[in-house]
C-alpha cells in the first residue's frame, strides 16, 4: 500500500523559469505487501477472464446466426405472389427480363432476385375510369341533378375552369359523364412506356380526349339521343390515342352513363323531348288504328287487297279503263274468296244477298213480263184487257176489299157504309205488314242501291280516284 509522500517532484523547471513555490507533502504510500500478491491476483482475475472470453465467443456466434437468417430472409424476398387478374414483368437493375415473347409474369409464386437487384412489377389486368367532373356541371353535394336544373339560371353561365363542358359541332354546350373499361394486353409495351402509377391517368387522359374529338362532330341533339353510337365512337377515338402512344392497352366497354344539355336549357329541352316522344306516341297509335281497321275490314291479308286497290287506281289515272276492269275483277275474285274474313267479306255477303233476293222479286216479275212481251206484240188491247181483268181479280179477291153494289136505274141514293170489325183489323195487320217490311227494305237495299250514273251492264258501277275528286259514286 502506498502513501502520499511530500517529496518534490521530478519535473525539472525549464531554465531561466522562476522556481514554483513547493507545497508540503500530503500523503505517503508505503509497499506492505510481497511479491506473492500480485500471483494471486492474477489468479483470481482468470475466471472473469474466461467468462469474458466465453460471452465474446457466444455473442459472436449468434451474430453469425443473424446474418445467415438476414442473408437467407434477404433471398427469399424475391420471392412474390402473383395474382389472379394481375399482369406484370420482371426487372433486373431496371431492364426488363425474360425470354422475347414470354416476358410477361403469370399468376402462381414467383422466384427472382430481392430488391433492388431485382423486381416484379405488377399491374391489374382489368381496371376501369370514370369521368365524373370533367365534364359535368359543379352544383351543391347535397343538390339532385333536377334541382339545380331547376335553380338554374340564363344568367348565370356556365363558369370556365369550374364546370365542365363540351363543345359540339354547331356551338352548343353540353354535359356528360362517362366510365372506360381497359385491359392491359401487352405488359412489356405498358411498362416500357409508362410508370404502374401514372397509367390510369393516362387511359383516363386518352378517354377524355376521344369525348372531345366525338362532342366537336356531333350536334347536340346527336350527342343526346344517339346513345351507343355516340359512345362506340368515343371509344375508337381515345383507342386510336393509346395505339399511337404504344401503351398495350386495349379499351373494353365505354358507357355514357349521364349526359344533358346546359341546365339552364334543359326545361325547354326536356320540353322538347316530351312533345317529340308525344309524336312518337302518336303516330304509333294512329298506324295501330290503321292496321286495326285495316285488320278488321280485310282481314290479316289485307297488304294483297291494298296492293289491287292501288294498282286500279293507277290504271284508272292513266285512263287505261280495260286494265282497270281487269285488275277490279281479281279484287272481286279475291273478296269474294271463301277465306276472306273482315267487314269486308260481310259486306260482300249481304250484297251478295240482297242480289238473290232482287232476282227473286224484281227478276221474276222481269222474266214474267218478257214472257209477256211475244202476245202483246201480237194483239196488245187483249193482253192490256187481260192484265186489267187480272188485276181488278187481285183486288176484289183480296180479304180487305168490300164490294157495294147499287141499282143502275133509280133516283138519288144514300148509303151508310160500316166495314166489317174484322174486315178493319185484316187492314191494320196489312199495313203494319207493309210498313215494316219497308223498313227493312230500307235498312237493307236502301243505302247500297246504286242511281242511273253508277250502273254499268258487264262492267264496274263505281271508280273513284286516290281522293275522290273525280269518278262514279261520289253521290
Amino acid at each position: 500500500m502506498t502513501q502520499p509522500s511530500n517529496q518534490p517532484s521530478d519535473q525539472v523547471p525549464e531554465e531561466g523559469a522562476p522556481e514554483a513555490p513547493r507545497r508540503g507533502a500530503s500523503a505517503q504510500f508505503t509497499v506492505t505487501e510481497s511479491a506473492g500478491a500480485q500471483a494471486a491476483m492474477r489468479q483470481a482475475m482468470d475466471p472473469a477472464n474466461q467468462s469474458l472470453a466465453e460471452a465474446l465467443r457466444l455473442s459472436y456466434r449468434v451474430l453469425q446466426a443473424a446474418i445467415v437468417v438476414l442473408v437467407v430472409v434477404f433471398l427469399f424476398s424475391g420471392f412474390q405472389q402473383v395474382k389472379e387478374g394481375q399482369t406484370g414483368v420482371k426487372t433486373f437493375f431496371g431492364r426488363i427480363v425474360g425470354e422475347p415473347g414470354s416476358e410477361q409474369v403469370v399468376p402462381g409464386l414467383l422466384p427472382f432476385w430481392p430488391y433492388p437487384a431485382g423486381e416484379v412489377v405488377l399491374l391489374p389486368q382489368k381496371d376501369a375510369v370514370e369521368l365524373t367532373s370533367d365534364f359535368w356541371p359543379k352544383y351543391g353535394a347535397n343538390m339532385t341533378l333536377d334541382q339545380a336544373t331547376a335553380a338554374a339560371d340564363t344568367g348565370n353561365p356556365i363558369r370556365p375552369g369550374q364546370d365542365g363542358s363540351l363543345i359540339t359541332a354547331e356551338g352548343d354546350l353540353a354535359h356528360v359523364r362517362i366510365t372506360a373499361e381497359y385491359v392491359v394486353e401487352d405488359s412489356v409495351r405498358t411498362l416500357a412506356e409508362l410508370r404502374p402509377e401514372s397509367l390510369r391517368n393516362v387511359v383516363r387522359a386518352a378517354v377524355r380526349r376521344g369525348m372531345v374529338q366525338t362532342a366537336a362532330q356531333s350536334t347536340l341533339a346527336e350527342l343526346l339521343d344517339t346513345r351507343d353510337q355516340v359512345a362506340q365512337v368515343v371509344r375508337l377515338k381515345s383507342q386510336q390515342v393509346l395505339d399511337a402512344m404504344k401503351s398495350g392497352v386495349t379499351l373494353g366497354n365505354v358507357v355514357i352513363s349521364e349526359r344533358v344539355a346546359p341546365l339552364a336549357v334543359r326545361n325547354a329541352y326536356s320540353r322538347v323531348q316530351e312533345s317529340r316522344e308525344a309524336g312518337k306516341l302518336a303516330v304509333e297509335k294512329a298506324q295501330q288504328e290503321a292496321n286495326n281497321t285495316l285488320v278488321g275490314m280485310a282481314g290479316p291479308g289485307y297488304a294483297s287487297l291494298v296492293s289491287l286497290i292501288e294498282r286500279y287506281e293507277a290504271e284508272l289515272t292513266r285512263g287505261d279503263l280495260a286494265a282497270a276492269d281487269a285488275v277490279l275483277s281479281e279484287l272481286g275474285t279475291k273478296l269474294e274468296d271463301r277465306d276472306a274474313v273482315g267487314e269486308t267479306s260481310a259486306i260482300i255477303a249481304r250484297a251478295q244477298s240482297q242480289q238473290g233476293a232482287v232476282q227473286s222479286t224484281l227478276g221474276k216479275e222481269a222474266r214474267r213480263l218478257q214472257g209477256l212481251m211475244s202476245s202483246y206484240r201480237e194483239n196488245p188491247q187483249q193482253l192490256v184487257r187481260k192484265l186489267w181483268l187480272d188485276a181488278l181479280r187481285d183486288v176484289l179477291a183480296s180479304r180487305t176489299a168490300e164490294v157495294i153494289s147499287a141499282p143502275e136505274d133509280g133516283g138519288p141514293l144514300r148509303l151508310a157504309i160500316e166495314s166489317s170489325p174484322d174486315i178493319m183489323q185484316a187492314r191494320r195487320r196489312e199495313e203494319v205488314e207493309r210498313r215494316k217490311g219497308a223498313a227493312e227494305s230500307a235498312n237493307t237495299v236502301g243505302p247500297t242501291m246504286l242511281n242511273s250514273r253508277q250502273i254499268e251492264i258487264n262492267g264496274p258501277g263505281r271508280r273513284l280516284e286516290r281522293d275522290a275528286s273525280k269518278g262514279f259514286g261520289r253521290d
